[in-house]
């Protein structure tokens, strides 16, 4: 019961929930009330100077007959003046912008002119005194302006009750008496009625203003986003296209060579051989593609399936390695494999650590000089086992760097470049750690050569044992090798 009285007032006090735009509500509130306020004074300077003009040229013989009216033109006159002054004073607060301070003079403002209303209604009531101008004052304030809940209660109930007590002081006759203070709760009472609407409306039509800019902002992203993707989309025909086309327009041109050789009689061994090289090689080169894209398709589509399995990763490595170790050499690259440590038994998939080891160490031939080296290095630290590919190649620029795990990112896009590649096999190679719960990493300075580091998280599948060897033949992994070294040529 408590919890629901709680969120009526709540909601009474609150029109609308303006979250984190309350404070610039707030503001904007503010801004409209002064500006509206400035009108209002005038408004006010000139209904003062008309009463003061009508007072002396016509109701002066009335003034006499009452004396509590002789007031009256004093008050105009001081009101002018006070009203003028604020205006100046206000013009001054608005240049240096103060919003507190602008707030205080707007409700002094208002207050004053609520004041001088209760004056003028209560100036001589015995005789022809009413309270309409209180009351005619504070619905154009509820109508006009904006207040919340607090405010309007503080300006609207307070002015009632000094009326009121002032009304009980001078009025004798009691129907008279509640006569008028009928009129005045009823006048308070469809001010704040009033108010709350008028307050509601602003707060709605703000929040309203604000979710059609947020809805503006989301499109415009969105917008930019798509044309992103319309921009990958295109870049990725465009290299999926010179991919594709390069290794079957090699595969075609062996073909014919050999082809051409057969009908001529000419049966060198010697250059079918190399022609059947070829279009092997360009094939591999192809299956490669295919399966990068099958790959990157079912990562993306959250269906591509890890095997883990207890496995000593120094020696999954290290056989890796171990295993293109003669193919690197013969390209007159030193490769050396290290370890700082000679045994860890981690959960990992042995086929994505192959796929992953076999692209970076493809990479690292592929930018690396003959008479360059690569490292490979296993070591642990902060509870993961980490696997380091390092070369002395010619190193990747800075600006490229952030961009190389993305997809079709090549550092060498010309399309005359010295090296192929997809583009394909770093964002793979990100996706698939992902997969596995790992990450990767690199360093590097032009001219000195790359680092890219794999990190595989230090932990064991319960309950599982630990398997020694993959179930992988020797002709199956050489096959792998081939293809994916299958763009490096000699």
């Amino acid at each position: 019961m408590l919890a629901k009285i709680k969120q009526i007032i709540n909601n009474i006090i609150s029109a609308s929930n303006l979250g984190e735009y309350e404070k610039e509500f707030h503001n904007q509130r503010l801004i409209l009330n002064f500006e509206k306020c400035k009108i209002v004074a005038k408004v006010w300077i000139f209904i003062c100077a008309i009463l003061f003009i009508l007072g002396f040229f016509v109701y002066s013989p009335v003034y006499k007959e009452h004396n509590a009216s002789v007031y009256l033109p004093i008050n105009q006159i001081t009101m002018i003046v006070i009203v003028m002054l604020w205006i100046l004073v206000m013009k001054v607060i608005n240049k240096i912008n103060k919003p507190k301070l602008t707030s205080i003079m707007c409700y002094i403002f208002l207050n004053s002119a609520i004041g001088w209303c209760v004056i003028i209604g209560i100036n001589d009531l015995d005789g022809y005194g009413t309270v309409l101008p209180y009351v005619i004052c504070i619905l154009t304030f509820a109508s006009f302006l904006s207040f919340n809940f607090i405010e309007a209660s503080l300006m609207f109930i307070g002015s009632m009750i000094i009326i009121i007590m002032t009304l009980f002081y001078l009025i004798q006759d009691e129907i008279m008496l509640y006569s008028y203070i009928t009129n005045v709760l009823i006048s308070v009472i469809l001010s704040m009625i009033i108010s709350r609407i008028n307050y509601t409306r602003l707060s709605k039509d703000f929040l309203n203003e604000k979710n059609i800019l947020r809805s503006k902002e989301i499109l415009e992203a969105t917008n930019e986003k798509l044309k992103m993707y319309e921009r990958v989309r295109t870049d990725f025909f465009a290299n999926i296209s010179h991919e594709l086309r390069t290794p079957l327009n090699v595969i075609y041109s062996a073909e014919q060579m050999a082809e051409r050789l057969i009908d001529s009689g000419n049966t060198n061994d010697k250059k079918i051989r190399k022609y059947l090289k070829m279009m092997k090689q360009n094939c591999f080169r192809l299956i490669k593609l295919i399966n990068n894209l099958i790959d990157i398709t079912k990562i993306d589509a959250a269906n591509f399936e890890i095997r883990l399995k207890n496995m000593d990763i120094v020696r999954v490595v290290e056989d890796i390695t171990l295993s293109v170790a003669d193919y690197i050499e013969n390209k007159g690259v030193v490769l050396v494999f290290d370890t700082e440590i000679e045994e860890k038994v981690i959960a990992c998939d042995p086929d994505v650590v192959e796929r992953i080891m076999l692209n970076l160490l493809s990479n690292a031939v592929k930018f690396t000089e003959k008479g360059g080296t690569i490292f490979v290095n296993v070591y642990e630290g902060d509870g993961y086992v980490y696997l380091s590919v390092k070369d002395t190649g010619v190193g990747i620029s800075d600006n490229v760097k952030e961009k190389i795990f993305s997809r079709f990112v090549q550092v060498d896009k010309s399309v005359r470049r010295c090296r192929e590649g997809s583009g394909i096999g770093l964002s793979l190679v990100k996706s698939l750690l992902e997969v596995h719960g790992g990450s990767i990493s690199v360093k590097s300075k032009i001219g000195e050569g790359s680092e890219f580091i794999v990190a595989l998280e230090d932990r064991v599948l319960e309950d599982e044992e630990v398997i020694s060897q993959t179930s992988k033949g020797e002709d199956e992994r050489i096959q792998m090798i081939n293809i994916e070294f299958s763009d490096i040529y000699s």
